[in-house]
């Protein structure tokens, strides 16, 4: 994503993100929605983008770049290993649970569409989102390994499957209801955290 948007970009963005936090379905969203919306001309939006499916998968890409930045500004902040990931856990149930660009993207995963195409080339302009992703990783394992936590001679593959394992577990257990009165969410949370650190230590006992 370029690092200068005009207003009018800005504006078309905001009113595709707000459509889609309204629950509105992304392939049914029209680009007159979107302009009526922003208080823009088709004629004018078609000036920065050649289709509904584009200017979509940006404004995804867009607000994605926001959420993910707020992550990294909360654990470039916050002290050991142990309080990030709490924190990591904390975005998820705040941020990423609640937001209807994360739950429509999850339903894009399966479907084979104009909308998923476009969201993929678009992504892959600058790395697609596993490079979002990557650098929550990096803070957290550099933050192990600093703390000794992470073994230094760990695979980084298998760094990121005990973190992702851990990490994307609460953000299903959230999409899916998966509450209840005996795995309450801070509960879990904790119950994660816990096994997240020790699944680092059992795999350093294990040499």
């Amino acid at each position: 994503m370029k690092e200068k948007l005009s207003e009018k970009e800005l504006a078309l963005f905001r009113a595709v993100i707000e459509l889609i936090e309204e629950d509105v379905d992304i392939h049914s969203i029209k680009v007159s929605d979107i302009t009526s919306r922003a208080g823009i001309g088709k004629g004018t939006a078609y000036e920065y983008f050649s289709s509904k499916e584009e200017m979509v998968a940006k404004a995804i890409i867009w607000s994605g770049e926001k959420l993910f930045q707020k992550i990294m500004d909360v654990l470039r902040k916050t002290g050991s290993l142990k309080e990030q990931i709490m924190a990591v856990l904390d975005f998820i149930e705040t941020e990423m649970s609640s937001s209807r660009c994360s739950t429509q993207l999850m339903r894009l995963q399966g479907q084979e569409c104009q909308m998923k195409e476009h969201l993929y080339r678009e992504y892959a302009k600058f790395g697609g989102p596993q490079s979002q992703v990557e650098s929550v990783l990096r803070i957290l394992t550099e933050q192990g390994k600093r703390e000794g936590i992470i073994p230094v001679d760990m695979p980084e593959t298998f760094v990121t499957m005990v973190l992702m394992a851990g990490l994307m577990s609460y953000f299903v257990y959230l999409l899916q209801g998966m509450e209840t009165e005996d795995t309450p969410r801070n509960q879990t949370k904790e119950f994660l955290q816990r096994n997240i650190l020790l699944s680092f230590g059992s795999s350093r006992e294990q040499k």
